[in-house]
């Protein structure tokens, strides 16, 4: 049997900058799956989210039914660089891929983002049966720290990165930057999981964010990569509601 890949497919309200987890895409055993969340599942879902100015997608018109294909559904396929540009071998290496990456493991690496477009692709905090939920992504916003010119030579691989809650944020007050533990910032958290986080840092969670890709020649967004991996304390009501749209077990 062929393992599940799972990635949320989710959309932002501009005005509210809120993020709500209208879908799921997912792809085993050849075949490609989107499927909307189902109504009953609530916060931050699809409910919520057509009460709060979303359209169901012109391709997927029927929020009951489980659309199946054999390739990737066009519409999720154009976001991904084409296979046919000179530089596409290019593409791959800054993401930490090879020739043999899949279609799933390209969009996971990008998220699917196009120019002024409110739809994402997430990889969920994933419940592995250890007590911990994991996941990796790539750092946000390091092109705004003033970091030094040799920025990359100051970090290593498998190095432990501290996470901590900027609540005072001015554009985000469930902000959470990352820092080295000489106290330097980093940059941040990206703003589909700080909300997450920052409840689980306040159930007293400590995260840990551990470097696994470094590359200072690509794009800023893609210059730094990180595994992610936090204990699961005892949630309370508001902390559960941050975190259930963006688990998977």
């Amino acid at each position: 049997m062929s393992d599940v890949q799972t990635l949320l497919v989710v959309w932002q309200n501009e005005s509210q900058r809120l993020f709500y987890h209208i879908g799921t895409l997912s792809y085993y055993n050849g075949y490609y799956e989107f499927v909307y969340t189902n109504q009953e599942q609530g916060y931050r879902k699809l409910k919520d989210a057509l009460e709060n100015g979303y359209m169901l997608h012109p391709a997927f018109p029927d929020k009951e039914k489980t659309y199946v294909s054999k390739k990737l559904f066009p519409t999720f396929d154009h976001r991904l660089p084409s296979a046919d540009r000179l530089d596409f071998k290019a593409i791959l290496l800054d993401l930490g891929l090879d020739e043999n990456a899949s279609k799933m493991d390209v969009l996971k690496q990008t998220r699917g983002r196009l120019a002024n477009d409110s739809y994402s692709f997430e990889q969920p905090l994933r419940h592995t049966g250890d007590g911990k939920l994991h996941s990796n992504f790539f750092i946000h916003g390091m092109r705004y720290q003033n970091l030094p010119e040799d920025w990359s030579s100051l970090l290593t691989l498998n190095e432990k990165l501290k996470l901590k809650q900027e609540p005072l944020n001015e554009y985000d007050s469930n902000a959470v930057a990352v820092y080295k533990y000489n106290e330097e910032k980093i940059g941040y958290i990206p703003a589909f999981y700080s909300k997450a986080i920052f409840s689980l840092m306040e159930e007293g969670a400590v995260p840990i964010a551990t470097v696994t890709y470094i590359n200072e020649k690509s794009t800023p967004h893609w210059w730094l990569k990180v595994d992610f991996e936090c204990e699961i304390p005892t949630l309370t009501g508001s902390a559960s509601h941050e975190l259930e749209p963006m688990m998977q077990m």
